[in-house]
């Protein structure tokens, strides 16, 4: 009785999206403890949740908001436009030099790619973060909703045969037609790190696995009736997650690729996150905060054109990433430190890293107000690769590469990657197809549009 009576109230005197204390853009368990901290310092003014409009923040009103937790009743967010928690950064104009000296690059023997020039760029909007799960959430069921990306299994041959994938529709623009945008499947990278058979194939021998936590978060619905198809899955819940099984895995034969069934292994017991289950796991809360992985280049080329807004540029990234401060590292104040508090990436050198993807506002943020530039997941960006792609642009405006060379640009590393990646002015390059556990992308709006 007492719950319908809440009901009752909640849809005679509630505004939709008026009820978001701490202005995230959803309803959770943040929301209440703003509330039960505000009863405490006498802090309402209006902002809150004062379910029954009588002007007072009380028990009754924590009561409304975890019944509207439980029940799904709380729908704010437009489909139509960009999640509500995603902040754009302005970003000045400006003249800076791009790249570093040969004698600075520690990129592989061979491969400078990093020529010093100096570019100027017009002002622009960059995302404060990462786009996260919940963001990317948001984006894929306004996307299912007009009918531009629909669920399939890939039966192509290739590393994500036989995966559920997110693929453009035929009504989907030119940009992400009939090719897959997100890996719904998307586990941990399971190769020969140490390459202990010295041949020089990551995958024959003997596998070093990942941690089981570098996995998909998005999960699909296709029953759900109230256009929330695509959702973040709860690490806790064995519907979503079933650990003991998805920490079953086989060796390699010594043909590449090709797995040995005669022997199943099981590395549940090796990590602690999965200790005391299901105590140790992160909740749907910090998943959900966590920068979305398992992103092809067409998929975060996708988000942006469905909300008519870009991908960084080369220069643009590298710009952000100085800080304005002409920066070596893109961490928060241009220097690494060896504890991982300044970028979440390999700091112990692990081979393979026993780490995992943090929440997109870990450590503290640049001086242009921007965090996790460095490490975390590598960040697609707009510009084909090409290694000589600078010489041709020194003095240049607003540059981009848009010369099919079949890579796309990524920037800033990852949190299994060496410090080498790190630098501001570290390139790296993939196809357009490929998206694992350490892929995702930010944003930018730029103001001549």
């Amino acid at each position: 009785m007492f719950k319908r009576i809440i009901l009752f109230l909640f849809f005679l005197d509630f505004s939709w999206g008026q009820c978001d204390p701490n202005n995230d853009g959803q309803l959770n368990e943040m929301d209440i403890i703003e509330n039960v901290n505000c009863i405490l310092d006498n802090c309402f003014d209006g902002s809150q949740c004062d379910f029954n409009g009588d002007g007072y923040l009380d028990i009754f009103d924590i009561c409304a908001t975890v019944d509207c937790i439980q029940t799904g009743c709380w729908q704010s967010e437009d489909l139509s436009s960009l999640h509500s928690s995603i902040n754009l950064i302005d970003i000045p104009e400006g003249t800076f030099i791009m790249g570093e000296t040969e004698a600075d690059y520690q990129g592989p023997p061979g491969s400078y790619d990093a020529y010093v020039h100096t570019v100027t760029l017009t002002s622009f909007q960059i995302s404060e973060t990462e786009i996260t799960n919940e963001q990317y959430a948001h984006f894929l069921n306004a996307a299912y909703y007009n009918g531009l990306v629909e669920v399939q299994l890939e039966t192509a041959p290739g590393p994500n045969m036989g995966d559920t994938l997110v693929f453009g529709t035929d009504e989907a623009p030119d940009e992400y037609r009939g090719m897959g945008i997100y890996n719904l499947s998307g586990t941990r990278v399971m190769k020969d790190h140490d390459n202990s058979d010295e041949d020089d194939d990551s995958f024959t021998g003997d596998i070093e696995p990942e941690n089981p936590l570098n996995i998909a978060y998005i999960g699909y619905d296709e029953l759900n009736q109230s256009n929330n198809w695509f959702y973040v899955k709860d690490p806790a819940d064995p519907d979503d997650f079933d650990w003991l099984e998805l920490t079953n895995y086989y060796n390699y034969t010594t043909v590449s690729h090709q797995e040995d069934t005669s022997t199943l292994l099981n590395d549940y017991s090796d990590w602690e996150e999965l200790a005391d289950y299901p105590n140790n796991l992160p909740t749907v809360l910090e998943v959900s905060h966590w920068p979305a992985t398992f992103i092809k280049w067409y998929g975060a080329k996708a988000f942006t054109t469905f909300y008519d807004i870009d991908l960084p540029t080369e220069a643009q990234w590298e710009y952000s990433a100085q800080g304005g401060s002409e920066f070596q590292y893109a961490t928060p104040d241009g220097s690494v430190h060896g504890d991982g508090t300044s970028a979440n990436w390999n700091h112990l050198g692990e081979n393979p890293s026993r780490g995992h993807v943090l929440d997109v506002k870990l450590n503290e943020p640049n001086p242009f107000g921007l965090y996790n530039m460095a490490g975390n997941v590598w960040e697609w960006i707009e510009d084909w690769y090409s290694p000589d792609y600078y010489i041709n642009t020194d003095g240049a405006t607003d540059p981009v590469n848009t010369t099919d060379t079949g890579y796309k640009v990524r920037r800033g590393g990852s949190w299994n990657y060496h410090q080498a990646t790190l630098k501001s002015s570290a390139r790296a390059k993939d196809e357009q197809f490929k998206g694992n556990d350490h892929f995702g992308f930010r944003i930018t709006q730029n103001y001549l549009q």
